[in-house]
């Protein structure tokens, strides 16, 4: 199945009410895969532990690694490069601050921007399922920097959200809550910049499936 196959899939299952999660991994061999693969071995090999145990012997180690790699506060290689790019914090708990702080639906835009997953043709054309990258303004790739900074369709939409700042506007970290190269070591997000960012996308109604449109 093709990314596009399952971009269309998961929002018909939105549609329908329906509640997921879709984890992405790098391709390929990777250690925390290559560590869990090797327990489920050994339990199937020494002593023949009964299935649940097996199970166990397999999420235990997954779960250690996970423990380990939150506190090097570091992720795998190959995943997220996008968002570590727009937020140099990441892994950190302020995500965890910056979800909490808003409803589903606002939580739901929040994630595709920081994500870069997100329903613009930038992306969509990356994955086969827009003709075109190009923003329908004509003047540039729809990306999510064009998208919340540049597109002259949106002007209007996005004072409220300018008006956060007078120093740091045009910066992603900033406006989706994550940590900048330049910013100081005790930093924390500004929560008003982020739910100011998200009423903005919401209300340019373009994060929308066409069908709800």
């Amino acid at each position: 199945m093709s990314i596009a196959q399952i971009y269309n899939t998961a929002r018909t299952l939105r549609q329908r009410g329906n509640r997921f999660l879709i984890a992405w991994v790098p391709q390929g061999e990777f250690e925390l895969g290559k560590k869990a693969k090797e327990a489920a071995r050994r339990a199937t090999t020494q002593g023949r532990l009964p299935r649940g145990q097996q199970h166990q012997a397999k999420t235990t180690t997954i779960n250690t690694e996970r423990t380990k790699q939150w506190g090097r506060k570091t992720l795998p290689e190959g995943v997220g490069r996008y968002s570590r790019k727009m937020d140099t914090a990441l892994p950190g708990k302020h995500t965890r601050r910056l979800y909490d702080s808003l409803k589903r639906g606002e939580a739901n835009v929040l994630a595709q921007l920081r994500t870069g997953m997100i329903q613009l043709n930038g992306y969509l054309h990356r994955i086969g399922a827009a003709e075109s990258d190009q923003c329908d303004c004509g003047q540039a790739r729809e990306t999510v920097e064009h998208f919340l900074f540049r597109c002259t369709k949106w002007t209007a939409h996005r004072e409220q959200m300018l008006q956060q700042t007078d120093t740091r506007r045009g910066s992603l970290s900033f406006y989706l809550g994550g940590k900048a190269p330049t910013d100081p070591r005790q930093w924390t997000p500004n929560v008003d910049a982020v739910r100011a960012t998200v009423k903005y996308a919401i209300a340019t109604r373009r994060l929308e499936a066409e069908s709800d449109q």
